[in-house]
Parts: structure tokens; C-alpha cells; sequence
């Protein structure tokens, strides 16, 4: 690990859950922290903003002995987040949403997943109504064809790497969808690199119960019923499925059970 995360930050409460549940993973890995903030053409004072993140900072090292440091860049967050977040310092992004409204600089709903599927590396979302868990104990893997499935492994090894995790390798099987060569692969890949790690893993296979046009209702559904911590996801979506893909993958980000998404991207599989 690189040991230091990042936090995209506009100092509402959204933006302070995701500092919360930083802290706590930078805490467990002695990872630093990275409060980022963009400005743009209707943010308050430079001066005001930097004086609230620096107190942010020194707050968060004072009550948890995280190393924080604060970063400033102006211009639009959709470029300059993946901009920043692509200099490979990071091992993790941790991000807030309000759910139906994002941050104040337009973050909400669809722009949430748009801003994800451009981030280079692993990035957990929170919601304001998310709790700040302590230890991640059990995480829904759902299958998928991407090609970048394995992406989302290794976001996974990361945290395993810290918590007691279980991991929910989740399939759900619905009439008329025949399973891709390339998601057999990837459920076989996934399991040996499980298996070899010695993470803990259940194959879970459901029949189509939820009836909706895509996958997340009956996901969420039962990620939800599981007591599961964290949902993981591709932020981009795959060829095959690709006309529902996106509103399934938004459902997900702003899930009415406030599950924290663990986010991965690449390219279409």
C-alpha cells in the first residue's frame, strides 16, 4: 500500500461522513489522510475555505492521530478529481453523497456514478445516512462480464487486508440473460484468488424473486438482509447489459438502505 487515502470534501455533512469512515481505515492500515477541495467560480473565499480545512485537519489528527493534510486545486470536479486521483499517490478515494443530492457542486443523483467511473482507483461512497463502521465484516460481491472484473478483487484483497472480511460472491439468475463466457471466467478467477488469500467466501446463487429490468433491486435487496457492510461495483457498464446498466448502477450508489459502494472502473467488458 501507498498508505494514503483521499477525501473529495465541500465541508457539508455528506462530505464529513466520508472523512469519518477515511479516518477509520486510515487508522487500521496507518495510512494519511488527504482532504481535497475544488473550487470553482461560486465557492466562498480562498481564504474562508482554507481556514475551514486546515481546522478540519488539525481536528482530525488531534481526536485520531491520523496524519491529515489538506489540498486545494480549482477548476471542475469532474476534472480535476480523476485529474488528482490519477497521480498514483492513492491507494483509496472515500467520497459522500446526500443520496439524491450530492455535494454542492452538482454531485448528485447520475453525476455521482459519473464522476466514479472516471476515478482510477478504488473508491468507497458514503452516504450522509451511512453508519461509520469500525470493521468491515461482510461484503456482496456481485458477478459480472467485465473484462476489469478483477479490478474489483483487488479493491476487495485491500480491505481484507485490514478487516475480518467475508466476502458474498452473488449471482442472481434471471430468465432470458444466459451467462457470458467471460462471467464463468471471472467467477473462477475470483475464486481461486479468494481461496489462495484465505478470505472467507460464500458462492450465493438466487433465482429471480424482485422482478425490475435490471439487477439491483434484488442485489441491494439482498445485501441488505444479509447485514452486509459494503456493496461492491463497476461504475462502468458492461456491453451486454449496457441499456440498463447505468440507472442499475445509480440505484446502487444512492441505495435506500445507505450501504456504503465500494466503486472500481475500466474499461467496457
Amino acid at each position: 500500500m501507498k498508505k494514503k487515502i483521499i477525501v473529495p470534501t465541500d465541508l457539508t455533512m455528506a462530505a464529513q461522513k466520508a472523512v469519518g469512515q477515511a479516518t477509520v481505515i486510515a487508522r487500521k492500515s496507518g495510512s494519511s489522510v488527504t482532504l481535497l477541495h475544488i473550487m470553482d467560480e461560486k465557492s466562498a473565499s480562498a481564504g474562508e475555505i482554507k481556514k475551514s480545512l486546515h481546522e478540519e485537519a488539525d481536528r482530525i489528527s488531534k481526536n485520531s492521530g491520523v496524519s491529515c493534510e489538506v489540498l486545494i486545486q480549482t477548476g471542475n470536479i469532474f476534472e480535476s478529481i480523476p485529474f488528482v486521483a490519477s497521480e498514483k499517490e492513492y491507494d483509496l478515494m472515500v467520497i459522500g453523497t446526500h443520496g439524491m443530492k450530492g455535494i454542492k457542486q452538482n454531485l448528485f443523483g447520475s453525476n455521482i456514478l459519473k464522476l466514479v467511473s472516471k476515478i482510477p482507483l478504488p473508491v468507497l461512497v458514503v452516504q450522509e445516512q451511512s453508519p461509520v463502521i469500525d470493521s468491515f465484516h461482510k461484503l456482496v460481491l456481485p458477478v459480472s462480464s467485465h473484462n476489469s472484473f478483477l479490478r474489483e478483487v483487488d479493491a476487495i484483497l485491500l480491505l481484507a487486508g485490514l478487516f475480518d472480511l467475508e466476502v458474498y460472491l452473488y449471482s442472481l439468475n434471471k430468465p432470458g440473460f444466459p451467462w457470458p463466457n467471460q462471467l464463468l471466467k471471472n467467477i473462477e478467477d475470483a475464486t481461486r484468488i479468494f481461496e489462495a488469500k484465505g478470505i472467507q467466501m460464500k458462492r450465493i446463487k438466487e433465482e429471480q424473486k424482485v422482478y425490475s429490468q435490471g439487477y439491483a433491486k434484488q442485489t441491494l435487496l439482498f445485501t441488505h438482509e444479509t447485514g452486509a457492510d459494503v456493496l461492491c461495483m463497476i461504475s462502468v457498464p458492461s456491453e451486454e447489459y449496457y441499456y440498463f446498466a447505468p440507472s442499475d448502477k445509480e440505484a446502487m450508489l444512492l441505495n435506500e438502505y445507505h450501504i456504503p459502494v465500494l466503486c472500481t472502473c475500466g474499461g467496457k467488458g
